[in-house]
């Protein structure tokens, strides 16, 4: 199954863009569903139809759905969310506060990412595009996996031998309950699944993000840090998308000092996102809602590509070497050389871009190297390792 994720800023057509994508690859015969993970969901109003936690069908080979975040915590986070509330009700909170205190920030998103699984184990759509919550959000999202894989390699079995073997003697020295079997089972359900995202997510052949921008400075600002902390973490973005682009007959009477200001953050967008395929919506002279006004929205983006089509394969990471010298190559564009800093200790690399940071977890080939050079050319940041001595 072919897997597409939209984000960018909120306000920028990320909802429409998603929407018309669907529409179009639906039209072409494709078996499409379009999901919405954003809390706000507004899929609904763009398709114009009712929608909702369950598929429905909106046109021939196209279903829509909107995530009903609640319903996948009560079905991913059931045991745990259990443990946590009794735990907190032990040590004198209200239920209703213990009932808020039992979801972590996050969670939301990351079942409704790992709802794509069982989409793909169902068999039945060949597509699935993803209106995903706004940038921040998004990049959260998609750090969160690392972080994970991090704290279970590090920690979590001595956590969970600990926890077991002092279950009965700690309960009844600080009066509260401990996590039983079940909840460290479901813990590992979840990282098995998270990690099934993101090898899913990350595998260029089979997933790409479009990122949404206007033709504005503070808008393109924020693309280029979306950008640059998607290819960090390992995730294939195959086009940047600019909507709303004032078109030249336009640019006159009242737009006529947008539409030149626009002309100027078009070519900055060419030349921030190079070699990405650029595509351009132009600002419509009506709302586009439904389904008739989405492929024309699609049509006039894509002209003759397949939108279901990977636009670009460039990987964002990639290590490769033999006889014991390896380089790991990391896209990080539109970032300075002083703004990226590197760590290294035993099998972990920590490698930090701005306010986000990737902790690297060496696969076993690397046993025994050790970092002999580092820098960043041409938007790449590469790492040699070489065999210790």
């Amino acid at each position: 199954m072919r897997i597409i994720l939209f984000t960018g800023k909120g306000g920028v057509g990320k909802t429409s863009m998603s929407a018309a994508t669907a529409v179009a690859c639906a039209r072409r015969g494709t078996r499409t569903i379009v999901l919405s993970t954003d809390a706000a969901h507004s899929l609904a109003d763009v398709l114009g139809v009712e929608i909702g936690s369950e598929p429905v069908e909106v046109e021939k080979n196209l279903v829509a759905q909107e995530i009903n975040v609640h319903s996948e915590l009560r079905h991913h986070w059931g045991a745990i969310r259990t443990y946590l509330k009794k735990f907190l009700a032990s040590q004198g909170y209200q239920e209703i506060m213990a009932e808020e205190l039992a979801v972590m920030p996050g969670m939301e998103d990351l079942f409704a990412l790992i709802k794509l699984l069982e989409i793909r184990d169902e068999g039945l759509h060949d597509l699935a595009i993803i209106d995903c919550a706004p940038t921040g959000a998004t990049l959260q999202l998609l750090g969160m996996a690392d972080v994970f894989k991090w704290y279970m390699e590090k920690f979590y079995n001595i956590e969970k031998r600990i926890g077991l073997a002092i279950k009965p003697i700690a309960e009844k020295l600080i009066k509260a309950p401990m996590p039983d079997k079940g909840v460290y089972a479901s813990i590992e359900q979840i990282y098995k699944r998270l990690m099934e995202v993101r090898d899913l997510l990350s595998d260029p052949e089979i997933s790409s993000i479009r990122i949404v921008t206007n033709p504005e400075k503070i808008v393109i600002q924020e693309t280029q840090r979306a950008y640059t902390y998607i290819s960090l973490f390992g995730f294939p973005v195959d086009a940047v998308l600019a909507n709303r682009v004032i078109p030249d007959r336009a640019m006159r009477g009242y737009l006529k000092d947008w539409g030149k200001l626009q002309k100027k953050y078009m070519a900055k967008i060419e030349s921030a996102f190079a070699p990405l395929p650029i595509l351009k919506t132009p600002l419509f002279p009506k709302e586009m809602l439904g389904l008739d006004a989405l492929a024309e929205m699609a049509a006039s983006a894509y002209k003759s590509l397949d939108p279901q089509a990977v636009l670009w394969k460039g990987r964002p990471f990639v290590l490769e070497g033999e006889n014991g010298k390896y380089t790991m190559s990391i896209m990080v564009p539109g970032v300075k050389k002083e703004d990226i800093d590197l760590w290294a200790k035993k099998s972990e690399l920590i490698i930090k871009v701005g306010d986000f940071q990737r902790n690297f977890i060496l696969p076993g080939s690397l046993d025994g190297h050790v970092v002999t050079n580092a820098g960043y050319k041409d938007d790449v940041f590469r790492v040699t390792f070489e065999k210790g001595v």
